[in-house]
C-alpha cells in the first residue's frame, strides 16, 4: 500500500481491527466501562450539589426552601424569583398555574397546611427580620410540596387553596413524584443554618467524590490493564507470524525494520489502546453526563452550546489528518535508525578499524535529525491542537455568556445561580473536548502503527505460500505429507529461479542427482547461485520453475516441518542465541536447560551435547570458560571468539543428527588453529551424511565425493578435482587464484 493510498484512508479502520485483540479481555474493559458511567455519574452528583450552595451563599436561602421550592415549581408548573424572602411568580409555563389564572408578578403569602404532614424544621421566630421572612416562605413551599405525598392526608386529593396578595385560589396541583416522600424528609432533617448546612452537602459531596475516585481506579488501572495484555498478544502474535513469513519478506523490509515493528509500533499501539479505554470513554462520558445536567437545567443555553460544537469537529479531524501523517513518517525513521545502530554496533570492529566513527556519526546524525524534525513535527500539531481548540472553546464560552446575559437580564428565563452552574458544566464538557482532540492525535498515531503491523501481519505464512504454489504447479489440492528419512537421492531438475526486483536468473537450468551418503562441494565466484541452490533446497525460496526431489518425492508436496527437520546448516556467519552453551548446541531442546531437572531423557539429551562439543573440537574451551556448557551467552556470544562460536555452530550440527548436511562456508569465520581441528570434524562427518559443502578454500573442497562449479547460475563443470583442472576453465581459475593467495 503506498503512502498515498494510506493518506487518503482517513478512518482509523487499522486500529479498530486492532482492537479484536481487547476481546478476550472483555471482562475487564466492561468494568471498566461501568467505572467510567460511575465516575461520570459522581461528577453529574458533584454539579446537583452547586445549585443548592450556591442559593445558600448567594441568595440566603436554606437547603429545605430550594428542595420545596424546585417541587412545587415541577408541580405548579411556574418558576419562581430567585428571592429567597418571597414566593414571587417569575414565570408561568403552563398548566395548572395557567388554570388557576395564576400570573407573572403573582406572591404567594399562604397555604393550607396539609393535615398529617411531620412537624416544621423552619423555626416560628427569628430575631433576624430577613430571616423570619425567610422561613416564613420555606413555610409556605413545603405546605404546597407536600400535599398528596404520604403521610400527609390524600382525602383532598392534589388540591391545594393558595392565599396571594389580594385574592385566594384553588390549585390543582400536578401528582407528586414517586420519590418526593423520602427526599422531603432527607430535607427535614437538614440544618437550617447555612454554614452547617454547606458543610453537609459538602459532606455529600466528598462522599460521592470518594466514590467517583474509586470507579476512577478501576477505570484506569483495568483499562490500562488490558491495553497492556492486548498489546503483549499483538506483540506475541506478530512475532509469531514473523518467524513463518517466507525469507523473501526479509529481504524486502530488513531485520531493523521488523524490529522496530515489534517494538516502536506495539509501544504506540499499546498507548492508542490505553487511551481508547480511558479517555475516549471517561471524557465523553462525562460531557455526556455534563450536557444532559446542563440540558436539564436550562435547555435553551446548553442548546445554544451545541450549535457550536460542529466546528470543534471539524478541527479536531484537521489535526487528526496531519497527525496521522506525520505519526507514518516518525515510524519510519526510526525503523531507519535501528537499522543504522544495529548495523554499527554489529561491525564495530569494522568500524574502529577504518576508523570510520566520524563517517557513521555524521550519518546517524543526519537520520537522527530526520527522525527528529518528524518527532517536532508531530509534538508542533500536538501543542499547537491544545491552543487552537482552547482559543475556539473560549470564544464559545464568550457566546455563551453573551447568550446567558440575554436570558438574565433582558428575557429573564435564568436565574444567576443556574446560570454559573450551566457554566461549570460547560467547562467540564469544554475540558472534556479539550482532552477528546488529545485522544484523536493519539488514535492517529495508533492507527499508523497498527497500518504497518498488519503490513507484516498480512503477509502470507511461507506454508500457505508453498502449499499455493505446489497446487498451482501440480493443477489440483496437494495435502502435505510427511517426508521419511533420505533413502536414496536427492535430485535437481531444470532449476530456474530469479530473485525479485533482479533482471537476471539467480539459478538458471541447474539439473544434479546426489546420492544419499555422498559429499558434493558446490564452488564458484561470489553471486555465481551456490548459496540460493541450497536455499531452495530448504524451500526458503521456492524456483520460479524445476522440481527438487527427495527419494522421488517432489519437496513442494511434503511438509515443511519434516523437510526441514532432514537438514543441518552451519552459515557463514556464526548465529549465537540468547541463551547458554548447551542452549545453542541443542537449539531448540528444552532439555537442555539447566532448570530442566534431572530425568533419564535430560541425561541423554546432555550425553549428546558433550559428544557434538568433542567432535567439534569446542569441549575444551567450553570447559575453561566459567559456568562451562551452562555459561549464558550474550550480545550474540561476544564472549568468545570467531572461532569459537563457529565451532558451537557445527557442534549444533552435529547434534541434530539430520541425514542431509549444509557447510556454507563453515570455516570462513575460523582462525587457522581452528580450521585444522575442524577439518578432521568435517572429514569424518560429510562421509556420514548427505552432505552440500559451500566453500572457497581447497582443503575443506578437496574432501569432497563430488565437485559442482557454478558460474552465472548455471552448472559449468561437475566431477573430482584432478579432473575439474582439466576440463573446466572456472574452476581452474578459482583454484590458481587461491593458491596465489596462500603463497
Amino acid at each position: 500500500m503506498s503512502d498515498r493510498t494510506r493518506h487518503k484512508d482517513k478512518s482509523h479502520r487499522h486500529f479498530w481491527r486492532a482492537c479484536r485483540y481487547l476481546w478476550p479481555y472483555r471482562a475487564k474493559v466492561t468494568i471498566s466501562v461501568v467505572a467510567a458511567f460511575f465516575v461520570g455519574l459522581a461528577m453529574a452528583g458533584g454539579l446537583t450539589t452547586m445549585i443548592p450552595i450556591l442559593n445558600v451563599l448567594f441568595n440566603g436561602d436554606t437547603l429545605q426552601s430550594w428542595i420545596y421550592r424546585r417541587a412545587v415549581e415541577i408541580r405548579l408548573n411556574v418558576k419562581f424569583d430567585s428571592v429567597s424572602t418571597s414566593v414571587l411568580i417569575a414565570q408561568v409555563s403552563g398548566d395548572p398555574a395557567r388554570s388557576a389564572s395564576l400570573v407573572v408578578g403573582d406572591t404567594v403569602i399562604g397555604s393550607q397546611t396539609p393535615a398529617g404532614i411531620p412537624p416544621s424544621p423552619f423555626p416560628a421566630t427569628s430575631d433576624d427580620p430577613v430571616n423570619a421572612q425567610s422561613y416564613h416562605a420555606g413555610e409556605i413551599l413545603r405546605n404546597i410540596a407536600w400535599v398528596a405525598v404520604p403521610p400527609a392526608a390524600t382525602t383532598g386529593g392534589n388540591e391545594v387553596m393558595l392565599t396571594l396578595a389580594h385574592r385566594k385560589v384553588l390549585v390543582k396541583l400536578q401528582p407528586p413524584k414517586w420519590y418526593d416522600s423520602e427526599l422531603f424528609k432527607m430535607a427535614d432533617m437538614m440544618p437550617i443554618r447555612p454554614v452547617r448546612a454547606v458543610a453537609v452537602v459538602f459532606a455529600i459531596l466528598g462522599g460521592i467524590a470518594l466514590l467517583g475516585n474509586v470507579a476512577r481506579f478501576f477505570q484506569e488501572h483495568l483499562s490500562d490493564q488490558a491495553a497492556i495484555l492486548a498489546a503483549n498478544d499483538v506483540r506475541q502474535r506478530l512475532y509469531d507470524r514473523v518467524l513463518r513469513i517466507p525469507m523473501s519478506s526479509f529481504g524486502q523490509h530488513g531485520a531493523s525494520d521488523v524490529t522496530s515493528r515489534l517494538v516502536t509500533d506495539v509501544d504506540n499501539l499499546q498507548d492508542g489502546f490505553k487511551t481508547v479505554l480511558g479517555q475516549s470513554i471517561q471524557e465523553p462520558i462525562k460531557a455526556f453526563m455534563a450536557f444532559v445536567w446542563a440540558l436539564n437545567t436550562n435547555w435553551i443555553l446548553t442548546m445554544f452550546i451545541v450549535v457550536l460544537a460542529p466546528l470543534m469537529a471539524i478541527m479536531m479531524r484537521k489535526f487528526g489528518k496531519k497527525m496521522r501523517r506525520a505519526s507514518r513518517a516518525a515510524l519510519r525513521s526510526s525503523s531507519v535508525l535501528l537499522g543504522q545502530i544495529e548495523g554499527t554496533l554489529v561491525g564495530i570492529r569494522v568500524v574502529k578499524g577504518y576508523n570510520a566513527e566520524k563517517f557513521e556519526r555524521r550519518r546517524y546524525g543526519r537520520i537522527l535529525d530526520t527522525l527528529v524534525g518528524e518527532q517536532i513535527r508531530m509534538s508542533r500539531i500536538d501543542a499547537f491542537s491544545s491552543p487552537v481548540m482552547e482559543t475556539m472553546i473560549l470564544a464559545m464560552a464568550g457566546m455563551v455568556v453573551l447568550m446567558a446575559a440575554l436570558m438574565i437580564t433582558e428575557w429573564h428565563t435564568l436565574d444567576k445561580n443556574k446560570f454559573i452552574a450551566v457554566m461549570f458544566a460547560l467547562a467540564i464538557i469544554a475540558d472534556s473536548l479539550r482532552k477528546a482532540s488529545k485522544v484523536n492525535n493519539a488514535l492517529q498515531k495508533a492507527n499508523a502503527a497498527a497500518a504497518r503491523l498488519f503490513e507484516t501481519y498480512d503477509i502470507p505464512p511461507e506454508r500457505e505460500v508453498g502449499k499455493l504454489l505446489a497446487e498451482s504447479a501440480m493443477g489440483g489440492a496437494v495435502v502435505p505429507r510427511k517426508l521419511p528419512p533420505l533413502a536414496r537421492a536427492i535430485e535437481f531438475q531444470d532449476i530456474i529461479f530469479t530473485y525479485r526486483n533482479s533482471s537476471s536468473p539467480a539459478v538458471n537450468g541447474v539439473s544434479l542427482v546426489v546420492p544419499k551418503g555422498q559429499s558434493v562441494a558446490i564452488v564458484g565466484r561470489n553471486g555465481s547461485g551456490k548459496t540460493t541452490l541450497l536455499h531452495l533446497l530448504e524451500r526458503f525460496y521456492h524456483p520460479d520453475s524445476g522440481r527438487i526431489l527427495v527419494d522421488g518425492a517432489d519437496i513442494r508436496t511434503v511438509s515443511l516441518t519434516s523437510l526441514r527437520q532432514q537438514i543441518s546448516i552451519v552459515t557463514q556467519d556464526s548465529q549465537i542465541f540468547p541463551g547458554t552453551i548447551a542452549e545453542n548446541i541443542a537449539y531448540g531442546n528444552p532439555l537442555a536447560d539447566p532448570e530442566a531437572g534431572d530425568s533419564p531423557a535430560r541425561r541423554a539429551v546432555w550425553s549428546r551435547i558433550e559428544d557434538a562439543a568433542r567432535r567439534a573440537f569446542a569441549h575444551d574451551f567450553i570447559l575453561e570458560k566459567p559456568g562451562g556448557y551452562n555459561m549464558v551467552l550474550e550480545g550474540l556470544g561476544s564472549q568468545l571468539s570467531g572461532g569459537q562460536k563457529q565451532r558451537l555452530c557445527i557442534a549444533r550440527a552435529i547434534f541434530h543428527q539430520s541425514p542431509i548436511l549444509i557447510l556454507d562456508e563453515a570455516t570462513s569465520q575460523v582462525d587457522a588453529e581452528s580450521e585444522h581441528l575442524i577439518h578432521e570434524a568435517i572429514e569424518h562427518l560429510i562421509h556420514e551424511r548427505t552432505t552440500f559443502v559451500i566453500a572457497h578454500r581447497f582443503s575443506t573442497i578437496l574432501s569432497a565425493d563430488k565437485i559442482v562449479v557454478m558460474e552465472r547460475g548455471q552448472v559449468v563443470g561437475e566431477g573430482k578435482h584432478d579432473e575439474l583442472l582439466i576440463t573446466c576453465p572456472i574452476y581452474q581459475q578459482l583454484y590458481e587464484r587461491q593458491l596465489i593467495g596462500t603463497s
